[in-house]
């Protein structure tokens, strides 16, 4: 009797398998500048990397990557390719490392947060101490901070970071730390400012102000509209800790952080001054990956941080998710 083929809706053509372990071997050649060091990260001979790297072209039939002498050159597929494969190894070893529970006398390993220079000059600096003596076998690295979208840091392995909250996603977990506003900062002997500027004062002077990215960032993205967009702007820096070594014995002014511009003041013959339109206030967050919930890890440096919180003179928050 001949049967009819019964379509179950299953599709049921071959599915191209992939070695897991080639996914090692590809990290490595897409992150390393030679197919020797690349080797080496993944403890594999040149001769077995080699045989990765022809599995792993004609699996995604592309060349990946190029070697010319010295040189090195991903293709367009290997460039593509890498943040992704970035992401899944760093979910393979979160997956791997995950318990119920965390230690921080037992736990032996490395701890990435993300914070621009500012936060790691007047914060971190007191919090990364904290962890340091709470958890003895564990190292701190901190990590280049991308003005922008929150993910690319978590993408890089951070397992926290700490940002304006209009930079974190819609499902982006974030706990709210302390607020800040605007203020001017200029030379504590200017010889003619005094303690508050007027609106010509202020378009008529000269600025001194972070790169633009990072200013966008620090002045709650204000630095695009009036006054502030029509400073005559003479000096940018990509460091904070320059803004106040460039107005001692200048007429600059900075428009600034007012919790980070009060440190300033009281180390460096600076003073801070009254701005002509208010600056409003920013809120400051530690955010964390949305599959990070429940991770032990997570929430113990979030404690941390939280007992830091009164250091800045700011309320303890409550948890949240946005």
């Amino acid at each position: 009797m001949k049967v009819d083929h019964y379509d179950d809706g299953v599709d049921t053509r071959p599915i191209r398998r992939l070695n897991l372990n080639l996914l090692y071997a590809l990290d490595a050649i897409l992150r390393s500048r030679t197919l020797t060091e690349a080797g080496r990260s993944v403890s594999l001979s040149q001769p077995a990397m080699s045989m990765s790297l022809r599995r792993l072209r004609d699996h995604f039939r592309d060349e990946l990557v190029l070697y010319r002498g010295a040189d090195r050159q991903l293709t367009a597929l290997g460039e593509a390719l890498r943040p992704h494969i970035a992401r899944v190894m760093r979910d393979v070893t979160q997956a791997f490392g995950l318990s119920l529970d965390f230690d921080p006398l037992a736990a032996r390993r490395s701890i990435s947060i993300a914070a621009d220079e500012a936060i790691e000059l007047m914060f971190l600096r007191s919090v990364v101490p904290d962890i340091l003596r709470a958890g003895p076998g564990l190292d701190v690295r901190l990590a280049p901070f991308h003005y922008g979208s929150v993910d690319r840091m978590f993408d890089e392995g951070v397992d926290i970071a700490i940002i304006p909250e209009m930079m974190a996603g819609p499902t982006t977990n974030i706990l709210p730390l302390f607020d800040h506003g605007l203020v001017g900062m200029i030379c504590d002997r200017h010889p003619t400012f005094g303690d508050s500027l007027s609106l010509r004062e202020y378009r008529d002077g000269r600025h001194a102000a972070l790169v633009e990215d990072a200013e966008r960032i620090a002045s709650f993205a204000q630095s695009d509209a009036p006054p502030f967009s029509d400073r005559r702007i003479v000096v940018r820096t990509g460091h904070c800790a320059m803004l106040p070594h460039l107005v001692i014995g200048t007429d600059l002014i900075v428009t600034a952080s007012n919790w980070l511009t009060q440190y300033f003041a009281s180390i460096l013959p600076v003073r801070l001054v009254d701005l002509p339109v208010p600056g409003g206030l920013m809120r400051m967050v530690a955010a964390w990956p949305e599959h990070r919930s429940n991770d032990p890890l997570i929430h113990w440096l979030l404690d941390r941080i939280v007992d830091r919180i009164d250091w800045l003179n700011a309320p303890l928050p409550r948890y949240q998710r946005r």
